[in-house]
């Protein structure tokens, strides 16, 4: 449930944007203000249940965004990337292997393709 909600949240922070205003809104409230389906509705002067239909077809758009723009995937690729640069750096930094260094050079070269 938490990862859901992760995801949620990300997908909104890419293709917010692209939402129509009360779409928008209403995934605002709920992504970054972390308020309860209660709270929107009451906010919104709309029903609970009105607000739950709209995140969860809000979440729909947002995934099939994420499915024809990819961009989400794409930066997460790129932070695991990074990471594991990190971390080979790290492990250079106790060890000075150079195998390392040539794997860091490798990640790298592969990124700015």
């Amino acid at each position: 449930m938490f990862e859901k909600k992760m995801r949620l949240d990300a997908l909104y922070s890419f293709y917010g944007k692209m939402l129509t205003d009360k779409q928008n809104e209403i995934m605002d409230l709920f992504c970054n203000m972390d308020y309860s389906l209660g709270e929107i509705s009451e906010i919104n002067d709309i029903s609970r249940q009105a607000v739950h239909d709209t995140i969860k077809r809000t979440e729909k758009v947002l995934e099939h965004y994420e499915q024809q723009l990819g961009l989400y995937e794409r930066f997460s690729d790129k932070q695991r990337t990074f990471e594991k640069i990190l971390q080979l750096i790290e492990e250079y930094e106790s060890t000075h292997l150079e195998t390392l260094i040539l794997n860091i050079r490798e990640l790298v070269e592969k990124e700015i393709e």
